[in-house]
């Protein structure tokens, strides 16, 4: 057993599992990244970047932050390991069964992609239960559509990749 965070982080850091802080508008406009890192103010609705300082704090805190984990390290595992690997062009061998749709690659629109497929979704949650504080969490999550129904949608083939806080849904 790791004796504190820091040293199971820096076990953790190797497998690509690490995620960025990124500031963001209280009100979902912007994100203050990379050429906008240094603003302070929103470029859209004019609120403050930082939090007031109270006393002689020389923090500058963001109003609001997001959690990015990226995609790439994790999407590259997938496709080394052997398990999976053999599974990946599961949608160009598979046929529809009796011209029914069965899957997303069973469409017509599905034939203009050739190459990594991912859904997206968005979904809110309470992290102390309903009766708590109106205080929600919404996390964004990636599933690799290359693999058959079967597998996509297992907990180890979808990817938590932003989680955005705060008490209302993002805009």
């Amino acid at each position: 057993m790791k004796e504190n965070f820091y040293a199971i982080k820096s076990m953790m850091k190797p497998f690509g599992l690490g995620y960025h802080k990124i500031d963001m508008c209280p009100n979902f406009c912007m994100l203050y990244y990379l050429e906008n890192a240094e603003m302070t103010e929103c470029i859209t609705c004019g609120n403050s970047h930082y939090k007031p300082r109270i006393g002689r704090g020389k923090t500058l805190v963001a109003y609001k932050k997001l959690r990015y984990f990226p995609i790439t390290s994790r999407l590259q595992r997938l496709f080394m390991s052997p398990r999976t690997v053999e599974h990946i062009p599961w949608h160009q061998v598979h046929d529809a069964i009796g011209g029914v749709m069965v899957h997303p690659s069973d469409s017509e629109a599905w034939k203009l992609f050739n190459s990594v497929r991912l859904r997206l979704c968005i979904d809110g949650f309470n992290l102390f239960g309903s009766f708590a504080a109106p205080y929600s969490c919404w996390s964004v999550i990636l599933t690799v559509y290359n693999l058959p129904p079967g597998m996509c949608m297992r907990p180890e083939f979808m990817f938590l990749y932003i989680v955005i806080p705060g008490p209302s849904s993002p805009g």
